[in-house]
């Protein structure tokens, strides 16, 4: 116990000799150590060779089955329910009648819209011979007139020569301005009535010119203006006949008293004045009767051709949007399935009152679907059109194939972590699988067939390169086996380029061929462990066991 008090006291006083010593002693105690159990450690590699096979790189997530879609039928309008098709797991197709609400104010409305539609779009036959007749008739009335009018042409022109030369006769007797007695008034009637014939004389002989021209072969519509301009010189005339007359007028009652001579005068161009008016009432009359041919024919063609052509646009389009509406008010007392599907529920029953908006029955897809939530990294490798491993929890052994139908474009942020929903469509169905089942997926990102791969815990790293190790057998008559295990040397680096991996090989594109060995794993004394070092052309250095290179063929 002394002693050991003073080696306390000494250790105090000499802290810096006292660390030294320690160390040295640790030092000490470590080489006997390794001296008598490090040299029995001995180093051991596992050997594989390169072999070609498929690489599957697959994202997995679960979640719950649920359908493509689901909706609640509900009505529309209001009033009793008096049809419902609907029970539980009753399959319906697209468009079929789930129920109906009494719809008799409705469906009067309609069949008037109909019955209103069509009258406007049909072709009555009796309207339409009718209309016929009636352009048929125009163009007859039409051809009448025209030769009523070369008729009248021909008398009219003889009339008004007639009138004419009987005025003529008048102004070289009775109404002579040269006559002795005559008035300064009296001159100024037969002066002006004078006048006047010279002037309508000189438009009958333009008049009459043309007017022989004319034939049998002249087109209707010379006829036409023959007749206008025969109009306007038989007024002329009947002008100048009226002024005639109160020249004689005026002689007769203020110069001549009653003498025969004056009521002979009178008498005439009395008798001049009536064929003058009849041939104004004449060429007027068939020049009317023309005008009114041609807008009755005109009117009676559009007539026909409208009923042929059937109802005006704007017409036409304002009942189609009635009749469109009364269509759609009327199909609103129907609830029909929107899609093929299965009734999953039904909340109604016949002849209920329901109201806008009711629920009466709740209509799912056959086809079900697996919605599965995937995290950000996970989601970036999924695409549409992606097959699909489907397992289920409640269901042991069963397994679907599917495809990603949808992938959601926002993600939802829940406590910092962002996910993805992602729904996939099942190949097949299965009878055992309902909705709201959990679900696990596989999706298949990516696959390489018939490529070169090794285990991913062959591949070693150091900074930027990428190696594998390989041993070579030694040939000295040292080499030992242990358990099927062959000693070996230190290990070489050999260069490679990887490709698509997964959770357990890695695909290799350069650097090894098939066939080619390769340390799989390392075994030192009875602990396995992982290389770390990369010798060779990687440079650094490895430790050697001794004894003899050799390696275990696979």
């Amino acid at each position: 116990m002394k002693y050991i008090n003073l080696i306390k006291i000494w250790i105090l006083k000499n802290k810096i000799f006292s660390s030294i010593g320690a160390i040295v002693l640790v030092g000490i105690l470590y080489a006997v150590i390794w001296g008598f159990g490090g040299s029995a450690q001995e180093t051991r590699y596992v050997l594989a060779n390169v072999e070609k096979g498929n690489i599957i790189s697959l994202v997995s997530g679960a979640g719950q089955v649920s359908t493509s879609n689901q909706v609640d039928l509900k009505t529309k309008v209001s009033g009793d329910l008096i049809y419902l098709n609907a029970k539980v797991g009753q399959q319906v197709s697209a468009g079929a009648v789930i129920g109906q609400v009494s719809a008799s104010t409705a469906a009067y409305d309609l069949e008037t819209a109909k019955l209103s539609y069509q009258e406007l779009i049909s072709v009555d036959k009796d309207e339409l011979r009718a209309a016929t007749d009636a352009l048929e008739q125009a163009q007859t009335n039409l051809n009448n007139y025209y030769v009523d009018a070369r008729t009248t042409l021909a008398s009219a022109s003889n009339d008004m020569a007639d009138v004419m030369a009987g005025l003529g006769d008048l102004f070289g007797g009775y109404l002579s301005s040269s006559g002795s007695g005559i008035s300064k008034i009296g001159k100024e009637y037969i002066d002006r009535a004078e006048q006047s014939w010279y002037d309508s004389e000189k438009l009958l002989n333009t008049f009459s010119k043309e007017y022989r021209d004319t034939s049998n072969e002249t087109n209707n519509d010379t006829i036409e203006s023959i007749i206008s301009k025969a109009n306007q010189v038989a007024n002329a005339i009947s002008q100048t006949a009226k002024y005639s007359k109160d020249a004689v007028i005026y002689l007769r009652d203020y110069q001549d008293g009653n003498s025969t001579t004056a009521d002979e005068a009178y008498t005439t161009v009395s008798g001049l004045v009536t064929t003058s008016n009849s041939t104004v009432s004449s060429t007027l009359a068939v020049k009317n009767n023309i005008v009114e041919g041609k807008r009755t024919l005109r009117n009676a063609d559009i007539d026909l051709q409208e009923i042929k052509d059937g109802p005006d646009v704007l017409d036409l389009r304002a009942k189609e949007l009635s009749l469109k509406q009364k269509e759609q008010a009327y199909a609103d007392y129907f609830i029909r399935a929107p899609f093929t599907g299965v009734i999953a529920s039904v909340s109604a029953r016949k002849m209920d009152a329901v109201s806008s908006g009711t629920t009466i029955a709740t209509l799912i897809t056959k086809q079900k679907i697996a919605e599965i939530s995937l995290n950000e990294i996970d989601a970036a490798k999924i695409k549409v059109g992606q097959k699909a491993t489907l397992t289920f929890d409640a269901i042991e052994g069963l397994t679907i194939t599917g495809e990603v139908l949808e992938i959601d474009l926002i993600g939802t942020v829940s406590q910092g972590v962002v996910s993805y929903k992602v729904k996939i469509g099942f190949d097949t169905d299965d009878d055992r699988v309902k909705p709201s089942m959990t679900v696990n997926a596989d999706i298949t990102t990516d696959m390489r067939e018939g490529v070169m791969k090794v285990p991913l815990s062959a591949i070693k790293t150091r900074g930027e390169k990428t190696y594998v190790e390989i041993v070579s057998p030694t040939e000295t008559s040292g080499d030992r086996s242990i358990g099927g295990v062959l000693l070996a040397s230190s290990p070489e680096s050999v260069l490679v380029t990887t490709g698509l991996s997964n959770d357990e090989s890695i695909e290799i594109l350069s650097g090894l061929k098939e066939g080619d060995q390769y340390i799989a794993r390392t075994i030192v004394g009875t602990t396995t462990k992982s290389t770390s070092t990369a010798p060779g052309l990687l440079g650094g250095s490895a430790s050697r066991t001794s004894g003899s290179r050799a390696f275990v063929p696979k």
